[in-house]
């Protein structure tokens, strides 16, 4: 969560109280910064930490934004989206059918765990990490990994854009004043 502290508020404040909905409007300004940089470093900062395929993170990410305005400062952006397959991690072997042992790293920097029991199929919704439920040849289900508002929600991912971007909005506001200050920003 972003905040501004009081001081910054009231400074801007009294600074502005000749302006009409001045301060609302360097606030708005300033949070509406801070949630267009949540959006876009949000999936570079998960690419960094997770081993994820890029075309498969941003196509199972469902991204929601509501802006902060004038009336309402309030602003926020979430994630969601279904649990990845395994398979669009790092995963060795990556082809189906060499019999060696599969082993599949969620995060950077590891090796990678070994699955006694997994393979690699092709089936028919695609190739990807599968494991026996039984004894028996059938059923067998598709292992999967993390969804993306779990990788966005980790600490490795959101403590560092928590900072970058509340850095961000303190500099806009101090930018965003001085627009309306000079006579521009309407």
């Amino acid at each position: 969560m972003i905040e501004i502290t009081s001081d910054t508020i009231e400074r801007v404040t009294t600074l502005l109280a000749d302006v009409p909905k001045g301060a609302e409007r360097v606030f708005a300004n300033a949070m509406n910064r801070g949630i267009s940089r949540v959006k876009t470093q949000a999936l570079k900062r998960t690419k960094q930490v997770y081993t994820v395929n890029n075309s498969a993170l941003t196509a199972n990410t469902a991204m929601k934004i509501s802006k902060a305005s004038t009336g309402n400062l309030a602003g926020f952006v979430s994630f969601a989206g279904t649990k990845l397959p395994l398979y669009q991690f790092k995963v060795t072997p990556t082809k189906a059918g060499t019999g060696k042992q599969v082993r599949a790293a969620v995060k950077k920097g590891g090796s990678g765990t070994p699955f006694e029991d997994a393979f690699i199929a092709d089936m028919k919704n695609g190739t990807g990490v599968y494991e026996r439920l039984t004894r028996n040849r059938l059923p067998v289900e598709q292992l999967m990994g993390l969804s993306t508002a779990q990788m966005v929600g980790s600490d490795e991912v959101i403590d560092g854009l928590e900072k970058e971007v509340e850095e961000l909005v303190n500099e806009r506001i101090v930018h965003e004043m001085n627009r309306i200050l000079n006579g521009y920003g309407g």
